[in-house]
């Protein structure tokens, strides 16, 4: 085959490749989810292969089932645990701002609004202080369009459904079978580079295992811990707020900064009824602290462990590497930083370890 034609069925195979993500995306993002889940269920399914009953181990299917099933339980465990507080701050919050009581425990803020309201006239003439933020809490809470919120969280039930069996059922198969993923990548592979591909997915399995284990055990750790800080000090809801802390935790770097403001804005809003200067500033105060103490222990102990160890990638390098990410894909590309880039270097390893500077950023692997 000639050189030209070689490069016109590359770039036949490159178009063929981009236009089977543009149109088939969602596909694609299912089946990257459900290898995440089956990763996340290897060290579950290591378990099981210990399990013998009457000297024959559970079928592989028995294994996948378990598997999800575990993990699927710890998901709606987390959630049924820390939805209903929320619904209950939820509903105090909207009942405090339908309330005449708002105003009370903002005094002292009221009064400084008041002020500069006076000096260049911001809130109509019609309308004092406190009646506009009470009408502005009451339309974010309630919302301007009842029907239209309605509409889409019908819209999300129903995609959200159609994806989760879709992951479920993808990633029941890449358990069961566990080398079908596997199998079918080398099944693409030209022979002469069949050696090293399988290198690539043997050692990308094992980092991203640990690494997505490591992540999941942070987020506990990080919502645990100011959990049990704000109950410390008596913060109403400290699981929830521990809860979505713990979540945001997910965004590296931009996330604490996220759930601290979430943290804060939550405590406050749940003691709106509450003096401003002797209760809810002290309190807005208590809760950045320990947001503050446990993003340095997540910081200095829980990440240079997770990322280091999970991925052997050295703290700095991993840094730039979310910024680069984050600059070209916004948080997603944050999020998925640290796994595609320990990919890319697992292959850098396999097939250009002659350059000084993949040797430079893959001597750890």
């Amino acid at each position: 085959m000639s050189k030209l034609n070689r490069n016109i069925l590359i770039i036949l195979g490159a178009l063929a490749i981009a236009s089977f993500v543009w149109f088939f995306g969602a596909l694609l993002g299912y089946v990257l989810i459900a290898a995440v889940v089956a990763l996340i269920g290897r060290p579950i399914l290591r378990l099981l292969d210990k399990i013998s009953i009457r000297g024959k181990k559970l079928p592989a299917a028995l294994q996948a089932v378990i598997s999800l099933l575990v993990i699927l339980g710890t998901i709606i465990l987390i959630f049924g645990t820390f939805i209903p507080p929320l619904v209950s701050q939820l509903n105090k919050i909207q009942q405090v701002a339908n309330s005449n009581t708002l105003n009370q425990g903002l005094n002292g803020p009221i009064q400084t609004i008041e002020y500069y309201n006076d000096q260049f006239g911001f809130i109509p003439d019609e309308q004092s202080v406190p009646e506009y933020i009470r009408a502005n809490v009451n339309k974010i809470l309630n919302g301007a369009k009842i029907s239209t919120i309605l509409g889409s969280i019908v819209d999300f039930t129903g995609d959200f459904l159609i994806a989760s069996f879709s992951i479920l059922f993808i990633a029941f198969f890449f358990l069961k079978e566990r080398g079908l993923m596997h199998g079918i990548v080398m099944a693409l592979t030209p022979s002469k580079y069949a050696e090293e591909v399988n290198n690539v997915l043997d050692h990308t399995k094992e980092l991203l295992t640990r690494y997505f284990i490591g992540v999941i055990l942070e987020v506990l750790i990080v919502g645990g811990l100011i959990s049990i800080g704000l109950g410390l000090l008596g913060v109403e809801n400290a699981f929830v707020i521990g809860f979505f802390a713990g979540l945001f935790n997910v965004i590296p770097y931009l996330g604490p900064l996220i759930g601290g403001f979430v943290g804060i804005l939550f405590a406050v809003l749940g003691a709106l009824d509450m003096d401003f200067n002797s209760y809810i500033l002290p309190l807005a105060l208590k809760v950045l602290v320990v947001f503050a103490v446990v993003q340095m222990i997540d910081n200095f102990v829980l990440q240079p462990f997770i990322y280091s160890s999970s991925v052997k990638a050295h703290p700095l390098e991993i840094f730039l590497v979310i910024l680069m990410a984050g600059n070209v894909a916004g948080v997603a590309g944050m999020i998925l930083a640290i796994p595609a880039y320990t990919i890319l270097r697992v292959i850098a390893k396999e097939f250009f370890d002659q350059f000084k500077l993949v040797q430079s950023i893959t001597k750890d692997l």
